[in-house]
């Protein structure tokens, strides 16, 4: 019990701090509210352009929400890599006594609420704006696809933390990875109206096939085995982001060993 309330308050303050931080940066809201806001009304013109009066929940709204989501983690967790290096604060957290992996979770969690707010607006403006109709809507379905969606973002996140922490060089790499990767997981449009070969391609990211579940679900698809095996894929994808990131945590510590320092690195 003991360990239990200290593991709590661990991770307790380290959010508090983690939040402090999200919530003083300019950038970060602009991230969270102001990009996610464009990409939403831009998504929503184009529906209009197209013909349809009610834009699509999924791929228009809420794919909005998904893009801050995911942008604030990407440039978030640079950052904070960033940040730790300029400010010699890395060496300290890989020393003490709490491990490298735990801090990089605690602070992917804390990125990933943080970006749940985009997603929030989003939704609702979906509902009170727009009256889109949730009577027909699976709604448990789309919770737990929801809840896979931050999940496989989180194990995504402390991948990418603990990749920058491995090289210096890893950082150039991460910017180029907002928008791709929103292109193979179809945040904005339907998945199948990529080439094949992209598809297979992404294929390897949780967020794609959580959010065709969520899709189906919010379209009133009950539970099909072809939901459950795309939360299955969702799962077991993101559950191999986050066994690599445990696996580059135990590099780092494995180099330290040998160099005795961060810098080479």
């Amino acid at each position: 019990m003991i360990r239990i309330g200290r593991w709590i308050r661990l991770v307790v303050r380290q959010m508090s701090v983690q939040f402090r931080i999200r919530t003083f940066n300019l950038y970060s809201l602009l991230l969270f509210f102001l990009q996610p806001a464009i990409f939403s009304g831009v998504g929503m013109v184009l529906s209009r352009v197209a013909g349809r009066q009610t834009p699509d929940l999924v791929y228009t709204i809420i794919g909005g929400g998904i893009m801050g989501m995911w942008s604030g983690l990407v440039f978030s967790s640079t950052f904070d890599i960033a940040r730790d290096r300029r400010d010699g604060t890395l060496e300290l957290i890989v020393g003490s006594p709490t491990s490298l992996g735990t801090v990089e979770a605690i602070r992917t969690l804390t990125n990933v609420l943080a970006g749940m707010t985009s997603m929030a607006v989003a939704f609702l403006a979906a509902v009170l704006i727009f009256r889109y109709p949730l009577a027909q809507a699976n709604l448990p379905g789309a919770l737990f696809s929801l809840g896979l969606i931050l999940f496989g973002l989180w194990c995504i996140g402390i991948f990418l933390a603990n990749f920058l922490v491995w090289s210096r060089q890893t950082g150039t790499l991460v910017n180029f990875l907002e928008l791709p990767v929103a292109v193979f997981c179809g945040f904005m449009f339907p998945i199948r109206i990529l080439p094949e070969w992209m598809q297979a391609v992404s294929a390897v990211l949780p967020i794609r096939w959580a959010l065709q579940a969520m899709d189906a679900a919010l379209l009133g698809s009950p539970l099909t085995a072809r939901m459950g095996m795309q939360w299955g894929f969702a799962l077991a994808s993101g559950l191999v982001f986050w066994g690599m990131a445990g696996w580059l945590e135990r590099k780092v510590h494995d180099r330290i060993r040998v160099t005795g320092e961060l810098n080479s690195i």
